[in-house]
């Protein structure tokens, strides 16, 4: 038999497993994903992708079904995930965890880069949220260097995201004491506040501006969102990824595989909305030079509003 005539009798029979696999997705999704007609919709497609055979060339490969998979429920929501967790490896997502707490270690807990600039303004450049146990000695060394400047640069640019606490904790020490929370969190549930941790780090009193660009997600939109929501920091940049939805543990599919649901989603306490899909909206754009851009609003040289040049 040719090669396709093999695919196309391949295809036409379908993988049962696979089909087992996007099945029980679909209804998990549909159960308890956060948007209930956006849940519909996607598990519509999950159990159009299985009449179809979308993946059925790749019978047996795993690896490439949930990479494909993945790919594919990302144009839906990018907080979707679809592993399989084998067999031998019981702690899997034990181990997932001490991999990445183990990563922070050569990247300082995501604090890559702390300075006084000229005009005594400060600058932090974070490149992701690692566990507070871990991230606090860093971020607490950062503020003490930093809280005498009069202003600050927060560069989250690139930074894809982490532990919401870690995010919570930055987002503490600038809206101040007075400020309980700055956002519910919605399921189909219903809607609950989600209170800011207590201080940990240095409560920082100055100017701030955050930067952001389209690789800016999850908790660093989170900080960019809030404190531009609570007129705390002026954001500059451009949109970032947008991505709002939160996860929760992972439902068990057929055949060792898990998927990690989006099943809640932030709401400000101010702009009643949040950024998913169309990300955090810069209130100056960074041009060719954002950091300069950033600058010159701490200085006070740039009105909002006014185009950076």
């Amino acid at each position: 038999m040719s090669q396709a005539l093999w695919l196309a009798a391949l295809l036409a029979g379908g993988c049962p497993q696979q089909e087992a696999v996007l099945e029980q997705m679909a209804k998990a999704i549909e159960k308890d994903y956060v948007v209930a007609p956006e849940a519909r919709q996607i598990a519509e497609s999950a159990r159009e992708w299985a009449r179809r055979g979308r993946y059925a060339d790749a019978c047996g490969d795993w690896r490439a079904f949930s990479t494909r998979l993945n790919r594919d429920l990302d144009a839906y929501d990018g907080h979707f995930h679809v592993e399989r967790v084998v067999e031998e490896k019981a702690g899997g997502d034990e181990d997932w965890l001490m991999a990445w707490r183990a990563a922070g270690v050569p990247t300082n807990m995501g604090v890559r880069e702390v300075k006084v600039l000229e005009g005594n303004i400060g600058y932090l450049r974070l490149a992701s949220f690692y566990p507070w146990d871990m991230a606090r000695p860093k971020l607490l060394a950062a503020l003490e260097l930093l809280k005498d400047t009069q202003g600050l640069v927060l560069d989250l640019r690139q930074n894809g995201g982490g532990d919401a606490e870690t995010a919570g904790h930055l987002v503490r020490a600038f809206v101040g004491d007075a400020v309980t929370s700055v956002q519910d969190v919605q399921s189909r549930a219903g809607r609950r506040p989600e209170p800011l941790p207590k201080r940990d780090i240095p409560e920082y009193r100055g100017g701030v501006v955050v930067l952001l660009d389209r690789r800016s997600a999850s908790a660093s939109e989170y900080v960019g969102y809030s404190l531009q929501a609570a007129n705390r920091a002026v954001v500059i940049g451009s949109p970032s990824a947008g991505a709002a939805t939160l996860m929760s543990d992972p439902k068990p599919l057929p055949h060792s595989f898990q998927i990690f649901i989006p099943d809640a989603q932030p709401i400000n306490a101010r702009t009643g909305g949040n950024w998913n899909r169309e990300g955090v909206t810069p209130d100056v754009k960074g041009g060719d030079d954002p950091l300069h851009v950033a600058r010159r609003v701490l200085a006070g040289d740039l009105t909002i509003g006014e185009p950076a040049r």
